[in-house]
This record gives C-alpha cells, structure tokens and sequence, in this order.
C-alpha cells in the first residue's frame, strides 16, 4: 500500500517538474490577487481621507469674499451641488444732477482762519422821484408891440408870485443889436447897464406880492428874438 502512495508522489513529482508552466501561473494569479487586495485597501484610505465636497471632478468652492456672483451666473455649494442664480440687485444711473455743495457755513469755520466779511446787500428799491423844482419869486413875460424899419419896441412884464416884496432885475442880449433906451411904465424908473452886448435894467422899486411892472424896450438892428432874457436869473416866457 505505502509502496503504491510513493509511486503516485513520484509520479506527481515529475509531472510538476516537467511543466514548469504551471507554477508560473500560480504565481501569477497570486500576484494579481495580492494587487486586487492592496487597490481595493488604498481606495478605501483615500475616500476616507478626501472631505465631502472635494470629491474627484466636484468644483471648488467659492472663497466668501467672492460668494456674491452677478445677476444670472451659477455658482456651486459647498456639497458641490449646482447653486440657483442669485438675483443681486442691478444698479441704475440716476438721471437727476446732484445738487452742488454747499459752502460752509460761518459756523463752520476753523478757529484762527481770517473772516470773510459779508458783501453788502443790493437795495433793490426804486430810486426816489426828484424833488420838484422851486417856485420862481419873479416871473417874466417878453413880447414884441411893434416894429418898424430898422428897429422894433418890446416888453418884459415882471410879476411878483411870492408872499413878500422883492428886488427885481432884468437881463437882455441881441445878437449884433443894441438897447438905445428902456423904461418903466406907471412906476419909479431903474438903471439900464451895458456890458459886453448884454443889457441889464435894475428896478427902482421893490414890487410888492402880487405886483407887475412893464419894462419896455427900443432896440436897433437886431432880431425880435433875443439870444437871452431873464428876470432874477429865471428865462422869461413868451419866447
């Protein structure tokens, strides 16, 4: 019996020996069992140690400083999921000019800094109407009662408008003519002066108020309009 198990071994033995193939292929399939097994081990180590969220092929996530993502753009979560748009309000342009600055304000101002004094105020008031002139004292009237040939005869009627007695003087000039006399009708005569073409007459009597007196007048080569009459320094009517 022993005899026949020895004989089997050894027929065993040489056929081992003499295919050699076949160990090789033991050995292979054990090498690939052994890296089947250390894959599947360091697989396993790598999911543990990848935080959710950082998966191989997720997304980043977006730092908090740039969470905000403009109008319509998708952004991912922190679980790598695809986030809905954000609706962040869209600025708009104001079509209304923004009021200038305002100056400071007096009080406002440093200490120490020179003062600006205050421009002065415009009066925008109407400019007061002037006063209306003075009422002459003496008024005179100049008028021609005839003429003839080479020479005529005129009249300066003096009246006193005022409340009081009052001197009374008349002032003639004729250009390129001459007064040869003058007088004083129904009153005390005065002086008839010449100087310089211009004729004054000084009358010899006050006129009370409300009084007239006629001065008359020969002049000689002269026109009927006198280049100046006055009576008291105020030009006489009639002229």
């Amino acid at each position: 019996m022993s005899g026949t198990g020895q004989g089997a071994r050894h027929r065993h033995g040489r056929a081992v020996a003499s295919s050699p193939w076949i160990v090789v292929f033991a050995g292979v399939v054990v090498m690939v069992v052994l890296l089947v097994i250390v894959l599947g081990t360091y697989r396993g180590r790598s999911d543990a140690e990848v935080p959710r969220g950082l998966e191989v092929g997720a997304p980043m996530p977006t730092p908090p400083w740039l969470s905000a993502s403009p109008t319509g753009s998708a952004s991912a979560d922190s679980t790598g999921g695809t986030r809905t748009p954000s609706s962040s309000p869209t600025p708009t342009l104001s079509s209304t000019p923004s009021a200038p600055a305002s100056p400071p304000s007096p009080s406002s101002v440093l200490p120490g800094s020179p003062s600006v004094p205050a421009s002065p105020r415009v009066s925008t008031a109407p400019p007061a109407p002037p006063a209306p002139p003075a009422q002459p004292e003496l008024t005179g009237r100049y008028r021609v009662t005839s003429t003839f040939s080479g020479g005529f005869i005129a009249e300066v009627q003096v009246s006193n408008v005022s409340g009081a007695g009052q001197e009374w003087q008349v002032r003639l000039g004729f250009s390129g003519g001459r007064v040869t006399t003058a007088w004083v009708m129904n009153a005390p005569q005065g002086r008839l002066r010449e100087n310089d073409d211009v004729y004054t007459y000084s009358g010899g009597a006050d006129l009370a108020p409300g009084q007239s007196a006629r001065l008359m007048f020969h002049v000689e080569r002269a026109e009927t309009r006198p280049a100046e009459c006055a009576v008291n320094g105020v030009t006489c009517g009639g002229l």
